[in-house]
């Protein structure tokens, strides 16, 4: 067993993550990671080995957090599947506004600078996106039980795919600084494809 951490890590992991996410993980070093939380450098390396393993451990915190913003946000959004879908899609569009210098999404940032050098990302992403499309069938599923349908796994799916795919989109567009209206109006015309009633594509 370990000797335990003389630091609290929740504290030093949202730091790493503020570091790796503003500067990306070239420009953040081990050492910034220290003056930002007072932790000293051997106590890092100790704790994750290099740069590396501490960027992946930030990272892998960040996108569990994030699968769970999702799930959360359309699980407990009232009202039909559309509308839950419309609720998802506004929560991403505030969260977008609210990063510093429109910065985007530390996982779809880092599997586009990261994915050649560091294959755990990918896999840790490929495993989130899993992750929020399972939530959203979650609650898609919910609304067509509520229209007393049994949907095909295969078209539940793919509206679920959908639906993660337009938030990603969203992240991406925010970071092009597309005006918040413009992310609005692309938001309601995406939140169209999701049925007003599963009736017409229950399995029969």
């Amino acid at each position: 067993m370990g000797r335990p951490r003389q630091f609290d890590e929740s504290d030093l992991l949202d730091a790493a993550t503020e570091l790796f996410w503003s500067q990306g993980f070239d420009d953040t070093s081990v050492e910034d990671v220290s003056r930002r939380t007072g932790v000293g450098n051997g106590s890092i390396y100790a704790a994750y080995g290099n740069k590396r393993g501490l960027f992946l451990a930030a990272f892998e915190r960040y996108c569990e957090r994030r699968a769970r913003f999702v799930r959360e946000v359309i699980g407990s959004a009232p009202g039909s599947a559309r509308a839950a879908v419309r609720t998802l899609f506004q929560a991403i569009i505030d969260d977008c506004a609210a990063q510093p210098d429109r910065r985007g999404c530390l996982m779809l940032n880092s599997i586009a600078q990261l994915s050649g050098r560091i294959p755990e990302v990918v896999s840790i992403g490929a495993r989130t996106t899993t992750a929020m499309e399972e939530g959203v069938a979650e609650r898609l599923s919910a609304a067509a039980r509520l229209d007393n349908g049994d949907i095909d796994e295969a078209v539940l799916s793919a509206h679920s795919a959908n639906v993660v795919m337009v938030a990603q989109g969203l992240i991406q567009l925010s970071r092009l600084g597309i005006p918040r209206q413009r992310l609005r109006e692309i938001a309601d015309v995406s939140s169209q494809a999701v049925p007003s009633t599963w009736a017409d594509l229950a399995v029969r």
